[in-house]
């Protein structure tokens, strides 16, 4: 769903149309400064099957990823002199290591104010992954916070946090219940203005909570199996209009979320960038792209858009790079478990 953002009256004390969506005076001092004409300003809001949908200042349009390559949702692009879109400086970047099995950086949201974790108290997986998200939201440059979800649910709030210690690193945590409305008021109050990105497990309550702040049902939302883990209802990453002002990004579910900390530059690209973003699509977060139902690879193969032997390449890739990513996560996690040993009394 695209909500169109209502553009201002000229008379509004001068307010850009796109103030609504995080464009601000500092934004447009760097556009004036760089001769950009402010009212041709766009914010990616969303991305999918190698196109980019862009929010202008009166209508959406969408573009061809190949005229505005490595942009992310929530970019802020300016077409230059010649028409060609140039991409303003990203104030954050949430970015993560590959799952697919490259040793490449996957860039998930740009210009975030705000990583809401999003962690289900009745969940059985193991907290190392959040562990994982707490310290990817860290990374982005954005104000990372935990909300412990399903509260109603489940008092083992206090033991995880206790459990996280110093991880959390004055990370503020939040207990919310969109049964009981707990934490629901204090979440509007830090979404409120901001652009937001939710980020946590599938079935996590990030869906929920986004209808909630919405104050629609724009999300689908899916039960949670026996296994802990949730149906996957979030296909791609998405930014919406906040009713009060800012935006949120729902994302896909993530069962992996490795920091790309290597000190590469961001601006190197994968080698497949629109297949990368063509997979955020699949049904399933762990879509093996061979015979998994809902996988957009192969949708793409069948309507035509994606070529076999192009589809081949792109997996005879990944599976090239898997060894090398997984010993390099084995070799941090005895990194991690020695530096524990050593800290014992």
């Amino acid at each position: 769903m695209l909500s169109q953002v209502t553009p201002a009256d000229e008379d509004d004390q001068g307010a850009h149309p796109l103030a609504p969506l995080g464009f601000d005076q500092a934004r447009a001092e760097e556009v004036r400064a760089a001769g950009f004409a402010a009212e041709l300003v766009a914010r990616v809001v969303r991305i999918d099957r190698g196109w980019a949908t862009l929010q202008g200042t009166r209508k959406v349009r969408r573009v061809p990823l190949r005229e505005c390559p490595q942009v992310v949702v929530g970019d802020w692009l300016v077409p230059d002199g010649q028409g060609v879109l140039q991409r303003l400086e990203r104030r954050s970047l949430l970015v993560r290591r590959s799952v697919s099995g490259r040793d490449e950086p996957q860039h998930m949201a740009a210009n975030v104010d705000v990583v809401v974790v999003t962690w289900a108290l009745d969940t059985r997986v193991g907290s190392s992954r959040l562990q994982d998200m707490l310290a990817l939201a860290r990374d982005s440059g954005a104000v990372p916070v935990l909300v412990l979800s399903k509260v109603d649910t489940s008092d083992s709030g206090d033991e995880l946090v206790d459990e996280l210690g110093d991880g959390l690193d004055g990370v503020e945590v939040l207990t919310t219940s969109t049964v009981t409305g707990e934490g629901l008021d204090r979440l509007r109050a830090l979404t409120t203005g901001r652009t937001v990105v939710l980020l946590g497990a599938s079935g996590a309550g990030k869906s929920t909570l986004t209808n909630v702040l919405l104050g629609d049902g724009a999300q689908e939302t899916g039960e949670v199996g026996r296994t802990g883990e949730g149906r996957h209802t979030t296909t791609r990453r998405e930014l919406l209009p906040l009713p009060g002002g800012g935006a949120i990004i729902d994302t896909p579910g993530i069962r992996a979320a490795t920091a790309w900390d290597d000190g590469e530059d961001e601006e190197d690209a994968p080698r497949f960038p629109d297949l990368d973003a063509l997979a955020e699509e699949c049904r399933f977060s762990d879509c093996s792209h061979v015979g998994t139902p809902g996988c957009a690879l192969e949708q793409a193969v069948a309507d035509g858009t994606l070529g076999r032997r192009r589809r081949a390449e792109y997996l005879a890739y990944a599976e090239e790079r898997s060894a090398k990513v997984e010993a390099r996560s084995a070799a941090t996690r005895q990194r991690g478990r020695d530096s524990n040993r050593r800290q014992r009394p």
